[in-house]
């Protein structure tokens, strides 16, 4: 069977969709139903998930329930953290690690939707997935101010989808600019103040977490080089957020990019208050492990795997300290 757009097809979606979500019926019995192959069902169904008919959501509230979570908050001292359970059987892609990952902020989110609602916007990829999740329905009032000046890929890509692009407030200014005396002139423009003005305002604030080396984030979108990431690093930046580095102790790197950056800087976002920091995979422990330190974020969005990472680095660190602690009581009685 295969089905087109036709309003018949569509109608016949709903029905299937409706019998087995809504009424619970079985398969067998939805088949019986409709007068079609029980094979014809499963179809049906699927195009109701691929169609946007039927959308599957895990509250949030259960993620944040699974014990890494709690060990999360606990050894991090985080107001709330959300793991995703990873799928042991399937290694999965980068790509759907953070859309399995962006799906659970999607879900955290919508807690604090309602009409007049500020939500702050750093830029980044699992960011811009996870507002395009979002039902057009929930955005109604809401108001997304970007905390950062823009990086073209992600501003298109949101500009592509209407229902984020109605309620987005973007700064009309890049998110890095070629000199500091270039950023000094765009922050004093009132465009550019009026929409970080705005997102300093926010009730929840949403950033991505990049890490540092020619694969990061940051450079696959182009904001900067891999041969200025290598200077980051031998400055100690471990990773950045809204375009700012800092260091595994999470201490600002402010000879990297912070002079020549448009946005909420890392000082002001730690005084924001409630910002979501969201990262997926192993190789991006470091810099949440800095951004957390650095008190920059008060809630973590991760999956499962960079969960463990995060909890085992801290646990080492833990037992380096009481090393240290020790030798040096030791050395004091000797």
């Amino acid at each position: 069977m295969v089905l087109s757009s036709s309003p018949s097809d569509l109608d016949l979606v709903v029905r299937a969709a409706w019998l087995y979500h809504g009424d619970g019926l079985t398969q067998a019995q939805v088949a019986k139903r409709l007068f079609v192959s029980r094979q014809t069902v499963g179809r049906l169904l699927e195009a109701a998930r691929a169609q946007g008919v039927v959308r599957i959501e895990i509250d949030a509230r259960c993620l944040s329930a699974l014990g890494l979570a709690t060990r999360l908050r606990e050894t991090f001292g985080l107001v709330d953290a959300i793991v995703v359970p990873r799928d042991d059987e399937t290694p999965m892609p980068a790509g759907r690690v953070n859309e399995r990952v962006a799906a659970a902020l999607a879900a955290y989110v919508r807690r604090y939707l309602h009409p007049g609602a500020v939500v702050g916007v750093g830029w980044g990829d699992t960011v811009a997935r996870s507002l395009s999740m979002l039902a057009e329905e929930s955005l109604e009032g809401v108001t997304l101010a970007s905390a950062a000046g823009s990086i073209q890929a992600v501003a298109q890509s949101l500009a592509g989808d209407p229902k984020v692009a109605a309620h987005l407030r973007v700064v009309p200014a890049p998110l890095l600019v070629s000199s500091p005396e270039a950023a000094t002139m765009l922050r004093a423009e009132a465009a550019v103040r009026d929409v970080l003005d705005l997102a300093a305002t926010a009730t929840v604030t949403l950033t991505g977490i990049g890490s540092a080396g020619p694969n990061a984030s940051a450079v696959r979108s182009q904001i900067v080089t891999p041969e200025e990431v290598a200077t980051y690093m031998t400055m100690g930046a471990v990773g950045d957020m809204l375009g700012e580095w800092f260091d595994a102790r999470g201490r600002i790197v402010s000879g990297a990019t912070s002079s020549r950056r448009i946005g909420i800087g890392l000082e002001q976002l730690r005084e924001l208050p409630n910002v979501v920091g969201v990262a997926g995979g192993r190789h991006k422990a470091q810099a949440v492990l800095g951004a957390i330190r650095g008190g920059y974020i008060k809630v973590l969005v991760t999956d499962e795997n960079t969960a463990e990472e995060l909890l085992a680095k801290g646990a080492a660190d833990a037992g380096a300290a009481r090393k240290a602690g020790g030798t040096t009581r030791r050395g004091r009685t000797s």
